[in-house]
Protein backbone atom coordinates (compact mmCIF):
# COMPACT_ATOMS: atom_id res chain seq x y z
CA UNK A 1 0.00 0.00 0.00
CA UNK A 2 2.89 2.46 0.92
CA UNK A 3 4.91 1.66 -1.95
CA UNK A 4 1.60 2.54 -4.25
CA UNK A 5 1.43 5.78 -2.91
CA UNK A 6 5.45 7.03 -1.49
CA UNK A 7 8.31 7.08 -3.67
CA UNK A 8 11.04 4.85 -2.56
CA UNK A 9 14.27 6.04 -1.11
CA UNK A 10 16.50 5.11 -4.32
CA UNK A 11 13.17 6.58 -6.77
CA UNK A 12 13.71 9.79 -4.82
CA UNK A 13 17.17 9.81 -5.33
CA UNK A 14 17.38 9.40 -8.53
CA UNK A 15 15.09 12.28 -8.94
CA UNK A 16 17.07 14.27 -6.86
CA UNK A 17 20.24 13.39 -9.47
CA UNK A 18 17.83 14.25 -12.27
CA UNK A 19 17.29 17.89 -11.04
CA UNK A 20 20.52 18.53 -9.79
CA UNK A 21 21.77 17.39 -13.45
CA UNK A 22 19.09 19.47 -15.12
CA UNK A 23 20.32 22.69 -12.74
CA UNK A 24 23.88 22.08 -13.83
CA UNK A 25 23.45 21.86 -17.14
CA UNK A 26 21.36 25.56 -17.42
CA UNK A 27 24.04 26.82 -15.85
CA UNK A 28 26.85 25.79 -17.99
CA UNK A 29 24.47 26.72 -21.09
CA UNK A 30 24.42 30.46 -19.52
CA UNK A 31 28.26 30.63 -18.55
CA UNK A 32 28.60 29.42 -22.59
CA UNK A 33 26.19 32.01 -23.43
CA UNK A 34 28.35 34.84 -21.30
CA UNK A 35 31.67 33.56 -22.52
CA UNK A 36 30.51 33.90 -25.91
CA UNK A 37 29.16 37.07 -25.40
CA UNK A 38 31.91 38.57 -23.66
CA UNK A 39 33.85 36.72 -26.41
CA UNK A 40 32.48 38.60 -29.03
CA UNK A 41 32.56 41.97 -26.98
CA UNK A 42 36.17 41.82 -26.36
CA UNK A 43 36.44 42.00 -30.55
CA UNK A 44 34.14 45.01 -30.89
CA UNK A 45 36.21 46.64 -28.38
CA UNK A 46 39.73 45.11 -28.94
CA UNK A 47 38.80 46.24 -32.95
CA UNK A 48 38.49 49.53 -31.96
CA UNK A 49 41.73 49.64 -29.78
CA UNK A 50 43.64 48.13 -32.63
CA UNK A 51 42.85 50.80 -34.93
CA UNK A 52 44.05 53.64 -32.14
CA UNK A 53 46.72 52.06 -31.83
CA UNK A 54 47.97 51.49 -35.48
CA UNK A 55 47.49 55.36 -35.78
CA UNK A 56 49.92 56.07 -32.32
CA UNK A 57 52.57 53.51 -33.66
CA UNK A 58 52.33 54.55 -37.24
CA UNK A 59 52.21 50.45 -38.23
CA UNK A 60 49.19 48.51 -38.81
CA UNK A 61 48.23 46.30 -35.76
CA UNK A 62 45.93 43.49 -35.42
CA UNK A 63 44.06 41.89 -32.67
CA UNK A 64 41.59 39.35 -33.82
CA UNK A 65 40.56 35.79 -33.54
CA UNK A 66 39.39 36.31 -29.81
CA UNK A 67 39.26 32.88 -28.07
CA UNK A 68 37.53 32.79 -24.35
CA UNK A 69 37.49 30.11 -21.34
CA UNK A 70 36.98 29.87 -17.63
CA UNK A 71 40.13 29.68 -15.34
CA UNK A 72 40.41 30.40 -11.57
CA UNK A 73 41.99 33.43 -10.54
CA UNK A 74 44.61 31.68 -8.71
CA UNK A 75 45.07 29.79 -11.86
CA UNK A 76 45.92 32.90 -14.41
CA UNK A 77 49.62 33.62 -13.69
CA UNK A 78 50.58 29.63 -14.11
CA UNK A 79 49.84 30.87 -17.93
CA UNK A 80 52.74 32.95 -17.96
CA UNK A 81 56.99 33.41 -17.31
CA UNK A 82 59.29 35.62 -17.97
CA UNK A 83 58.57 39.92 -17.84
CA UNK A 84 55.13 40.65 -18.99
CA UNK A 85 53.76 43.94 -18.65
CA UNK A 86 50.43 43.47 -16.74
CA UNK A 87 47.11 46.36 -17.39
CA UNK A 88 44.63 46.99 -14.92
CA UNK A 89 42.04 48.74 -15.78
CA UNK A 90 39.48 50.07 -13.66
CA UNK A 91 35.65 50.75 -15.17
CA UNK A 92 34.09 53.75 -13.24
CA UNK A 93 31.48 54.42 -14.95
CA UNK A 94 28.74 52.79 -17.14
CA UNK A 95 30.51 49.48 -15.54
CA UNK A 96 31.74 48.93 -12.51
CA UNK A 97 35.05 46.59 -11.65
CA UNK A 98 38.62 45.58 -13.18
CA UNK A 99 40.16 43.94 -16.00
CA UNK A 100 43.49 42.68 -16.40
CA UNK A 101 45.20 42.68 -19.85
CA UNK A 102 48.82 40.70 -20.05
CA UNK A 103 50.95 42.01 -22.86
CA UNK A 104 54.20 39.97 -23.15
CA UNK A 105 57.65 42.08 -22.08
CA UNK A 106 59.32 41.85 -25.99
CA UNK A 107 55.90 43.08 -27.42
CA UNK A 108 55.41 46.17 -25.22
CA UNK A 109 59.49 47.27 -25.72
CA UNK A 110 58.53 47.18 -29.26
CA UNK A 111 55.30 49.63 -28.54
CA UNK A 112 57.73 51.99 -26.46
CA UNK A 113 60.10 51.95 -29.08
CA UNK A 114 57.84 52.91 -31.91
CA UNK A 115 56.08 55.71 -29.43
CA UNK A 116 58.96 57.26 -28.98
CA UNK A 117 59.82 57.43 -32.70
CA UNK A 118 62.22 54.52 -33.55
CA UNK A 119 61.62 51.43 -36.31
CA UNK A 120 60.54 49.02 -32.99
CA UNK A 121 63.63 46.94 -33.46
CA UNK A 122 64.71 46.36 -30.07
CA UNK A 123 66.79 43.19 -28.23
CA UNK A 124 65.17 40.06 -27.25
CA UNK A 125 64.09 40.04 -23.51
CA UNK A 126 65.70 43.79 -22.65
CA UNK A 127 63.99 45.58 -19.49
CA UNK A 128 61.42 48.48 -19.60
CA UNK A 129 62.73 51.36 -18.21
CA UNK A 130 60.71 53.93 -16.61
CA UNK A 131 60.58 56.17 -20.03
CA UNK A 132 59.72 53.39 -21.87
CA UNK A 133 56.97 51.85 -19.64
CA UNK A 134 55.57 55.18 -19.84
CA UNK A 135 55.40 55.41 -23.38
CA UNK A 136 53.68 51.79 -23.54
CA UNK A 137 51.25 53.33 -20.60
CA UNK A 138 49.79 56.34 -23.08
CA UNK A 139 49.54 53.84 -25.93
CA UNK A 140 47.41 51.36 -23.43
CA UNK A 141 45.61 54.45 -21.88
CA UNK A 142 45.00 55.62 -25.97
CA UNK A 143 44.24 52.15 -26.73
CA UNK A 144 41.53 51.58 -23.79
CA UNK A 145 40.22 54.90 -24.23
CA UNK A 146 38.99 53.98 -27.90
CA UNK A 147 37.79 50.32 -26.63
CA UNK A 148 35.55 51.51 -24.07
CA UNK A 149 34.14 54.38 -26.59
CA UNK A 150 33.53 51.05 -28.43
CA UNK A 151 31.90 49.38 -25.94
CA UNK A 152 29.57 52.34 -25.23
CA UNK A 153 28.31 52.46 -28.37
CA UNK A 154 27.82 48.81 -28.50
CA UNK A 155 25.95 48.87 -24.67
CA UNK A 156 23.83 52.17 -25.27
CA UNK A 157 25.47 53.03 -22.23
CA UNK A 158 28.71 55.82 -21.34
CA UNK A 159 31.21 53.90 -20.38
CA UNK A 160 34.27 55.72 -19.06
CA UNK A 161 38.00 54.48 -16.95
CA UNK A 162 40.49 55.20 -14.76
CA UNK A 163 43.88 55.81 -16.07
CA UNK A 164 45.55 52.22 -16.67
CA UNK A 165 47.60 51.12 -13.81
CA UNK A 166 50.63 49.51 -15.72
CA UNK A 167 52.65 46.63 -13.66
CA UNK A 168 56.06 45.06 -15.55
CA UNK A 169 56.31 41.59 -13.90
CA UNK A 170 58.68 38.58 -13.85
CA UNK A 171 56.48 35.88 -13.70
CA UNK A 172 59.46 33.05 -13.55
CA UNK A 173 59.69 34.48 -10.03
CA UNK A 174 56.99 32.39 -8.20
CA UNK A 175 56.68 35.10 -5.03
CA UNK A 176 55.03 37.32 -8.38
CA UNK A 177 51.49 37.36 -7.84
CA UNK A 178 49.23 38.78 -10.08
CA UNK A 179 47.21 41.92 -9.51
CA UNK A 180 44.25 41.70 -7.38
CA UNK A 181 40.90 42.13 -8.98
CA UNK A 182 38.34 42.21 -6.36
CA UNK A 183 37.56 38.83 -6.49
CA UNK A 184 38.38 35.12 -4.53
CA UNK A 185 41.78 32.65 -5.02
CA UNK A 186 38.69 30.12 -6.47
CA UNK A 187 36.98 32.72 -8.09
CA UNK A 188 35.98 31.56 -12.06
CA UNK A 189 37.17 34.30 -14.52
CA UNK A 190 36.94 34.75 -18.12
CA UNK A 191 40.05 34.36 -19.68
CA UNK A 192 39.92 35.89 -23.92
CA UNK A 193 42.95 35.22 -25.49
CA UNK A 194 43.71 37.58 -28.60
CA UNK A 195 46.39 37.15 -31.25
CA UNK A 196 48.38 40.31 -31.40
CA UNK A 197 50.51 41.06 -34.73
CA UNK A 198 52.63 44.62 -35.50
CA UNK A 199 52.75 44.16 -39.32
CA UNK A 200 56.11 43.65 -40.26
CA UNK A 201 57.37 43.44 -37.05
CA UNK A 202 56.15 41.14 -34.69
CA UNK A 203 53.05 38.21 -33.26
CA UNK A 204 52.33 37.22 -29.93
CA UNK A 205 49.32 36.37 -27.60
CA UNK A 206 46.97 39.50 -25.96
CA UNK A 207 45.33 38.48 -22.80
CA UNK A 208 42.20 39.70 -21.19
CA UNK A 209 41.07 38.56 -18.10
CA UNK A 210 37.47 39.18 -16.37
CA UNK A 211 35.58 38.48 -13.35
CA UNK A 212 32.21 37.11 -14.02
CA UNK A 213 29.77 39.96 -12.23
CA UNK A 214 31.72 42.19 -14.54
CA UNK A 215 30.47 39.84 -17.31
CA UNK A 216 27.27 39.09 -15.85
CA UNK A 217 26.45 43.13 -16.16
CA UNK A 218 27.54 43.31 -19.29
CA UNK A 219 25.18 40.80 -20.11
CA UNK A 220 22.29 42.75 -18.59
CA UNK A 221 23.14 46.17 -20.08
CA UNK A 222 23.13 44.21 -23.60
CA UNK A 223 20.01 42.77 -22.98
CA UNK A 224 18.36 46.39 -22.01
CA UNK A 225 20.27 48.04 -25.33
CA UNK A 226 18.58 45.02 -26.99
CA UNK A 227 15.29 45.61 -25.38
CA UNK A 228 15.34 49.56 -26.16
CA UNK A 229 16.24 49.14 -29.75
CA UNK A 230 12.80 46.44 -30.30
CA UNK A 231 10.39 49.50 -28.70
CA UNK A 232 12.07 51.67 -30.65
CA UNK A 233 11.31 49.70 -33.58
CA UNK A 234 7.75 49.24 -32.44
CA UNK A 235 7.17 53.08 -32.05
CA UNK A 236 8.44 53.87 -35.72
CA UNK A 237 6.32 51.20 -37.12
CA UNK A 238 3.32 52.67 -34.99
CA UNK A 239 4.16 56.16 -36.15
CA UNK A 240 4.21 54.81 -39.85
CA UNK A 241 0.55 53.29 -39.35
CA UNK A 242 -0.22 56.44 -37.82
CA UNK A 243 1.01 59.09 -41.06
CA UNK A 244 -0.77 56.11 -43.56
CA UNK A 245 -3.32 57.73 -46.07
CA UNK A 246 -7.00 58.51 -44.53
CA UNK A 247 -9.30 56.39 -45.46
CA UNK A 248 -11.42 57.88 -48.36
CA UNK A 249 -14.65 59.48 -46.07
CA UNK A 250 -11.58 61.57 -44.09
CA UNK A 251 -10.45 62.78 -46.93
CA UNK A 252 -13.60 63.72 -48.55
CA UNK A 253 -14.00 65.84 -45.46
CA UNK A 254 -11.02 67.72 -45.65
CA UNK A 255 -11.83 68.86 -49.04
CA UNK A 256 -15.06 70.56 -47.70
CA UNK A 257 -13.53 72.93 -45.89
CA UNK A 258 -14.87 76.41 -46.44
CA UNK A 259 -13.34 78.97 -49.22
CA UNK A 260 -12.43 81.52 -46.40
CA UNK A 261 -10.72 78.64 -44.32
CA UNK A 262 -8.47 77.43 -46.99
CA UNK A 263 -7.55 80.99 -48.08
CA UNK A 264 -6.20 81.89 -44.46
CA UNK A 265 -4.08 78.87 -44.67
CA UNK A 266 -3.25 79.67 -48.27
CA UNK A 267 -1.97 83.23 -46.67
CA UNK A 268 -0.40 81.14 -43.87
CA UNK A 269 1.68 79.33 -46.67
CA UNK A 270 1.63 80.31 -50.06
CA UNK A 271 4.21 76.96 -51.25
CA UNK A 272 0.52 74.69 -50.10
CA UNK A 273 -0.94 73.51 -53.42
CA UNK A 274 -4.81 72.82 -52.72
CA UNK A 275 -5.86 69.68 -52.57
CA UNK A 276 -7.70 68.56 -55.98
CA UNK A 277 -5.64 70.85 -57.97
CA UNK A 278 -4.41 69.78 -60.94
CA UNK A 279 -0.96 69.73 -61.16
CA UNK A 280 1.53 68.32 -63.90
CA UNK A 281 5.19 67.03 -62.86
CA UNK A 282 7.71 66.16 -64.90
CA UNK A 283 10.84 65.32 -64.44
CA UNK A 284 13.56 67.93 -64.58
CA UNK A 285 16.75 66.99 -66.64
CA UNK A 286 20.14 68.59 -66.03
CA UNK A 287 22.89 68.73 -69.18
CA UNK A 288 25.65 67.01 -68.03
CA UNK A 289 28.78 68.94 -66.69
CA UNK A 290 31.72 68.79 -68.55
CA UNK A 291 34.56 66.71 -67.05
CA UNK A 292 37.20 68.71 -68.31
CA UNK A 293 40.20 69.24 -66.00
CA UNK A 294 40.92 72.33 -67.91
CA UNK A 295 38.60 75.13 -66.75
CA UNK A 296 36.67 75.91 -69.65
CA UNK A 297 37.39 80.12 -70.61
CA UNK A 298 36.32 82.37 -73.32
CA UNK A 299 39.26 84.64 -73.00
CA UNK A 300 38.17 87.08 -75.38
CA UNK A 301 35.31 88.02 -73.20
CA UNK A 302 37.22 88.73 -70.23
CA UNK A 303 38.16 92.03 -69.19
CA UNK A 304 41.71 91.87 -67.56
CA UNK A 305 41.68 95.04 -66.01
CA UNK A 306 38.63 94.59 -64.23
CA UNK A 307 39.48 90.96 -63.42
CA UNK A 308 42.93 92.53 -61.69
CA UNK A 309 41.17 94.67 -59.24
CA UNK A 310 39.75 91.29 -57.93
CA UNK A 311 43.08 89.91 -57.30
CA UNK A 312 43.37 91.36 -53.63
CA UNK A 313 40.25 89.72 -52.09
CA UNK A 314 41.28 87.75 -49.27
CA UNK A 315 40.20 84.45 -49.68
CA UNK A 316 40.32 81.69 -46.20
CA UNK A 317 42.14 78.57 -47.21
CA UNK A 318 41.59 76.09 -44.66
CA UNK A 319 43.05 72.39 -45.06
CA UNK A 320 40.65 69.43 -43.52
CA UNK A 321 42.03 66.46 -41.89
CA UNK A 322 38.44 64.81 -41.42
CA UNK A 323 35.55 64.50 -40.15
CA UNK A 324 32.93 62.99 -38.08
CA UNK A 325 29.58 63.02 -36.98
CA UNK A 326 28.18 62.72 -33.28
CA UNK A 327 25.38 62.85 -31.50
CA UNK A 328 24.79 66.07 -28.82
CA UNK A 329 25.13 63.16 -25.83
CA UNK A 330 28.57 61.80 -27.69
CA UNK A 331 30.14 65.49 -26.95
CA UNK A 332 29.28 65.42 -24.00
CA UNK A 333 30.58 62.33 -22.76
CA UNK A 334 34.14 63.63 -24.53
CA UNK A 335 37.06 63.94 -21.85
CA UNK A 336 41.06 64.64 -21.61
CA UNK A 337 42.20 61.00 -23.93
CA UNK A 338 38.86 60.64 -25.86
CA UNK A 339 39.63 59.75 -29.50
CA UNK A 340 37.73 60.21 -32.18
CA UNK A 341 37.73 58.58 -35.47
CA UNK A 342 37.34 60.49 -38.24
CA UNK A 343 36.01 59.34 -41.63
CA UNK A 344 39.45 59.54 -43.74
CA UNK A 345 41.62 56.84 -43.93
CA UNK A 346 45.40 56.92 -42.91
CA UNK A 347 47.61 57.67 -46.27
CA UNK A 348 44.55 59.91 -47.65
CA UNK A 349 45.09 63.11 -49.02
CA UNK A 350 43.50 66.31 -46.97
CA UNK A 351 41.16 68.41 -48.44
CA UNK A 352 41.54 71.73 -48.98
CA UNK A 353 38.97 74.57 -49.25
CA UNK A 354 38.79 78.31 -50.37
CA UNK A 355 36.10 80.34 -48.64
CA UNK A 356 34.29 77.08 -47.54
CA UNK A 357 34.48 75.39 -51.55
CA UNK A 358 36.84 72.67 -52.46
CA UNK A 359 39.20 73.63 -54.37
CA UNK A 360 42.28 71.23 -54.04
CA UNK A 361 44.06 68.04 -52.49
CA UNK A 362 47.53 67.46 -50.76
CA UNK A 363 49.57 65.90 -48.10
CA UNK A 364 50.96 66.88 -44.94
CA UNK A 365 54.83 68.47 -44.90
CA UNK A 366 57.12 69.94 -42.44
CA UNK A 367 58.46 73.05 -43.35
CA UNK A 368 61.37 73.93 -41.29
CA UNK A 369 59.51 74.00 -37.83
CA UNK A 370 55.68 74.52 -39.00
CA UNK A 371 53.52 72.24 -40.93
CA UNK A 372 52.25 72.69 -44.36
CA UNK A 373 50.88 71.14 -47.19
CA UNK A 374 52.02 69.54 -50.54
CA UNK A 375 49.25 70.51 -53.64
CA UNK A 376 49.11 66.83 -55.04
CA UNK A 377 45.79 67.32 -56.67
CA UNK A 378 43.46 70.03 -58.09
CA UNK A 379 40.19 69.53 -58.10
CA UNK A 380 38.18 69.33 -61.45
CA UNK A 381 35.38 72.04 -62.56
CA UNK A 382 32.82 69.14 -62.24
CA UNK A 383 33.41 68.22 -59.14
CA UNK A 384 33.78 71.48 -57.40
CA UNK A 385 30.33 72.53 -58.77
CA UNK A 386 28.96 69.14 -57.68
CA UNK A 387 30.30 70.41 -54.19
CA UNK A 388 28.36 73.91 -54.31
CA UNK A 389 25.58 74.05 -51.85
Amino acid sequence: MLSDDFLSQEELDSLLNGLNEESENKDNLDLEKIIDMMSEVGNIAMGSGATTLSTLLRKKVKIESPQASIVKFKDIRTNFEGQQLVITIDYKKGLKGINSFVLPGNMANIISNLMMGGEGKVEENSELDEISKSAVGEAMNQMMGSASTAMSDFLRTSVDISPPNIHVLDFSDESTSFPPMETSEDEDIISIKFNMEINGLAKTIFWQFIPLSFAKTVEELMKKAMSEGDNRTNKNQQQVQNQSPQPQQSQQRQTQQQPQQIADDYSQNSNIINQGSEVNVNPVNFGEISDSSQPQQNTQNIDMNKLQLLLDVPLEIKVELGRVQMSLKEVLDLHNGSMLQLDKLAGEPLDIYANGKLVARGEVVVIEESFGVRITEIVSLKERLRSLK
